[in-house]
């Protein structure tokens, strides 16, 4: 597979670098005297890491907002071969910092009692945070908003935690090797900007797995949404020169796969999907409004696999449209479809190479105001 080769050969000197850096560092059992509140209010983590920390063995999150908290300016924190469960939010939260691997880990059945005033809950939330990693985990169980999430540090921070006057963007994170399932109310991987001007750029998703449910003659099996998704969501925010490669994607509300803008001035440029077998993808559009964005007009029109679009809509218009620009969609398999790629107020793409079997429509596009 193009690229496949190179890519694992980067994953696996970053995967070595990274064990190196906490070769000296302390275990520490995630049993110890650092739980307890953090920031303002409520909030409390089963956990609470410290710099050159490493994390393993069973978790219990039960009764605490997060399983491991990871806050601004703590690095080089190791989650490994952990269990962690029970937490009425995050299983794992690390908000403006970098340096941070979750690897080789259970995480599953937290965000059982999610806080309304958290805006988004995921196993795996990373906000703000760069030159990470994402390796080889099960997430799973999730009752909240779905299993892992990259975002610029933004307004999804959960109110109450501690966060830098300059938020932070995402960038240059590695998520790999992942089976994400059975996460409901939200989607499986997500690297998004989420907040003006801010940026996400240079991410890999790599290797994942990722479930949605299914379309039944009596209906949908659930409500996991599946789906991989790279987005610019504020204005002037921008997703460049990511790039998801060999992924499995099966089932799911959502397309199987996303790069989307949907702010005014918003951005997508440079992105690349590559080398994903995608399957059963966006059965709610046979009968349901758009999981997530009820304004999102650019979405295709019947179930698809791929989608590539600008959602420029009269809100968005002004004072500049959204843009997509430059992705592109190369050597996928899309399977089980009525529209493999969908592609709307995208140029400058690229769109060779892709496999399709039982796709009514290969390729389908438009241009205007949704």
């Amino acid at each position: 597979m193009r690229n496949a080769v190179k890519v694992a050969t980067i994953g696996i000197a970053l995967l070595v670098a990274s064990m190196a850096l906490f070769a000296t560092t302390t275990v520490v059992n995630a049993q110890g005297p650092s739980s307890g509140p953090i920031g303002v209010g409520n909030l409390t983590a089963k956990v609470i890491a410290y710099s050159g920390e490493v994390i393993t063995g069973q978790v219990d999150a039960t009764g605490y907002t997060f399983g491991v908290y990871i806050g601004p300016g703590v690095t080089n924190v190791l989650v490994y071969h952990a269990h962690i469960f029970g937490a009425s939010d995050h299983g794992v939260i690390a908000v403006d910092t970098s340096g941070i691997s979750v690897m080789y880990s259970n995480i599953s059945n937290n965000v059982q009692h999610a806080d309304p005033a958290i805006p988004d809950n995921k196993e795996v939330g990373f906000y703000g945070v760069s030159n990470s990693y994402i390796v080889g985990n099960r997430i799973t169980g999730s009752a909240g908003d779905g299993g892992i999430s990259v975002y610029s540090s933004s307004s999804l921070v959960p109110t109450g935690l501690p966060i830098p006057d300059v938020n932070a963007s995402g960038d240059n994170n590695f998520i790999a090797d992942n089976y994400v399932a059975n996460d409901s109310q939200g989607c499986g991987i997500v690297v998004a900007a989420w907040g003006p001007g801010q940026t996400v750029a240079n991410n890999w998703v790599f290797d994942n797995v990722v479930m949605g449910d299914f379309l039944t003659s009596h209906g949908p099996t659930g409500f996991s949404v599946g789906t991989i998704v790279v987005a610019a969501d504020f204005p002037f925010s921008s997703a460049v020169n990511n790039v998801v490669l060999d992924n499995t994607v099966i089932g799911g509300l959502e397309d199987g796969i996303i790069v989307n803008a949907e702010a005014p001035g918003a951005a997508d440029i440079g992105n690349e999907i590559a080398g994903n077998y995608v399957k059963l993808g966006a059965f709610q559009r046979l009968n349901n409004p758009p999981f997530d964005n009820a304004s999102d007009l650019n979405l295709a029109p019947a179930p698809n696999g791929i989608a590539i679009y600008a959602n420029i809509i009269p809100q968005t218009e002004k004072p500049a449209p959204p843009i997509a620009q430059g992705n592109t969609v190369i050597d996928n398999t899309i399977v089980d479809e009525a529209i493999g790629i969908w592609v709307a107020n995208a140029n400058n793409g690229a769109y060779i190479g892709n496999i399709f079997e039982n796709v009514s429509v290969d390729y389908q596009s438009f241009s205007g105001v949704g």
